[in-house]
């Protein structure tokens, strides 16, 4: 049975170290903590930086005919002027060009992206009627932090065309894309493949045809579009016209007008070929002196294509990224042709990862540091009581960040590693004043003086832990792209102070009271010799 507690009145620190000192909750406390530290380790993402969110919407016009100054005067300046009403919205600029204009809204750093569409969304919708004739339907999209790839696979080979690697990546990317996490995805460094029309002067005035007609021509020949329906027998069959363009014999065979009777096709005045989209997008690939022990020539650019996968909002970069390299090399065996090969060109996800995993060391170090320091003054066994409070500490601190929706990266970690030296204090100052009651004062009961040295410190521990944690709140209201930076400081930071008064009068009594004691008790027994020898008293 625990020896009686002394009757002098208890601050806030000796009622907590009485009322847990010989509490079965404090075992069970300690022991949801870890559980709760651990799973938050496992499940909190793991990013490189905190994600900025920090929404961006472009709005691109197209005006067939304009030149760039018309595009400038009539389309740029009167949208600019139109966001930039808009509540939350930063900066607008626009560039124009000959039959095309692009307006980009940046809104300020924390604002909601979905409301940030809809407020963009709305506010063009609700002014088409402004809009000069001949314009076409404002294109508006949103720019996301999510739109950055994660991770980017390169598929080369000495002897597939682009083209054909573009085939082959776009099958990988369709197995890809069933990953969970994997968000935006696209394949880049080849144009796909289109029909190419090249018009023959010669041949388009000899039959007095021009290129607008040819235009408009091959639009009205290529529709699907439902037609009405028709009734017979009691039954409706609905009437659907189908007449969308294939491949380049169909767009052959466009018929663009009649000449003495008989029809003109587009291939009397045209070449129609399937081709890439685009002549201008060529991508290459070159191996290092280490891919000559494979077999490849180091130094010689192949033809290659790049899949780029990003993650979705609030997922884990790091899982999602071994998620993805896990189905790859099933794809490796199955999906890929002979001579191509797959190369790992960009992972965020394992910098992210070896950077949150280089902190946690340092972390570590740290707390071994300052084990180290208290063995040397205090003692293995009063030690040992910090070094369990610390970890302790930093799982509370996890925890609450897993559950406010943050993600474990460099700047969450350093945060730790800054408040380290100020969270162990309230625990170190307990457990050296336990032992120094323990050395210098002749107290037999030892509860009593357990609580006798959490109480005699209790206030100024808690003043000089609160005047601390409100010179870093300010350090929250940093506005500007910095604000996400510095935030977690103030985030973390005070939330480890707060655990660590908490462990401190808690957890460092329950633990020091059962690791001590036999100390303890050799302790006072020496100090009852001592003092018997004074007074001259066989012991």
């Amino acid at each position: 049975m625990a020896d009686p507690l002394p009757r002098p009145k208890l601050n806030i620190a000796g009622k907590f170290a009485h009322a847990f000192l010989h509490s079965k909750l404090t075992p069970l406390i300690i022991l949801a903590t870890t559980l709760f530290g651990l799973l938050a380790i496992a499940l909190t993402p793991r990013t490189y930086n905190p994600d900025i969110v920090v929404p961006v919407v472009n709005i691109t016009v197209e005006r067939p005919g304009s030149n760039a100054k018309e595009m400038l005067n009539q389309v740029v300046r009167p949208l600019e002027a139109l966001l930039g009403s808009l509540p939350g919205v930063d900066h607008t600029y626009g560039v124009a060009q000959d039959d095309v204009a692009v307006v980009t809204v940046r809104f300020l750093v924390g604002q909601d992206e979905e409301r940030s569409l809809v407020k963009v969304y709305n506010q063009v919708n609700s002014n088409l009627n402004r809009i000069p004739p001949g314009t076409s339907p404002p294109l508006i999209q949103l720019l996301s932090l999510y739109d950055v790839p994660i991770l980017t696979l390169t598929l080369s080979s000495a002897t597939a065309t682009p083209d054909a690697l573009r085939g082959v990546a776009l099958h990988v990317l369709e197995q890809l894309r069933n990953v969970p996490g994997v968000g935006k995805s696209w394949v880049q460094g080849a144009a796909a493949r289109a029909v190419r029309v090249w018009l023959d002067p010669a041949r388009l005035a000899g039959y007095g045809l021009s290129p607008a007609a040819i235009a408009a021509a091959i639009h009205a020949t290529n529709v699907d579009l439902a037609a009405g329906s028709v009734v017979s027998d009691g039954r409706e069959h609905p009437i659907r016209v189908g007449a969308a363009l294939g491949d380049a014999a169909d767009v052959g065979n466009v018929v663009v007008g009649v000449r003495a009777g008989r029809p003109i096709f587009l291939r009397d005045v045209a070449t129609v070929t399937t081709a890439p989209a685009a002549d201008d997008v060529r991508s290459f690939f070159t191996f290092g002196p280490a891919a000559a022990q494979a077999g490849r020539k180091a130094g010689v650019g192949e033809p290659a294509v790049t899949i780029a996968l990003a993650r979705q909002k609030g997922t884990n970069g790091v899982a999602v990224a071994s998620a993805v390299l896990a189905k790859l090399q099933t794809i490796r065996r199955e999906a890929l042709p002979q001579g191509v090969t797959l190369t790992v060109t960009r992972n965020d996800g394992a910098t992210a990862d070896d950077a949150v995993n280089t902190l946690m060391e340092h972390l570590g170090i740290s707390i071994a540091a300052v084990v180290a320091i208290l063995l040397v003054f205090l003692g293995w066994r009063e030690a040992s009581v910090v070094a369990l409070s610390i970890p302790l500490i930093l799982f509370i601190v996890l925890g609450v960040g897993w559950v406010a929706g943050q993600t474990i990266n460099r700047i969450t970690l350093f945060a730790l590693i800054l408040s380290l030296g100020l969270l162990v204090d309230d625990s170190i100052v307990v457990i050296e004043n336990i032992h120094r009651h323990l050395h210098h004062e002749r107290q037999r009961n030892f509860s009593r003086l357990m609580v006798a040295a959490a109480n005699e410190i209790g206030k100024p521990t808690i003043i000089a832990t609160f005047t601390v944690i409100l010179a870093l709140i300010p350090m929250a209201f940093v506005t500007g792209m910095m604000g996400p930076f510095m935030r977690p400081i103030p985030f973390n930071a005070p939330i480890a102070m707060l655990a660590s008064l908490f462990i401190a009068y808690t957890v460092v009594p329950y633990v020091a009271y059962r690791w001590l004691r036999r100390k303890a008790l050799r302790v006072m027994a020496e100090a009852e010799a001592a003092t018997l020898e004074e007074r001259g008293e066989a012991p």
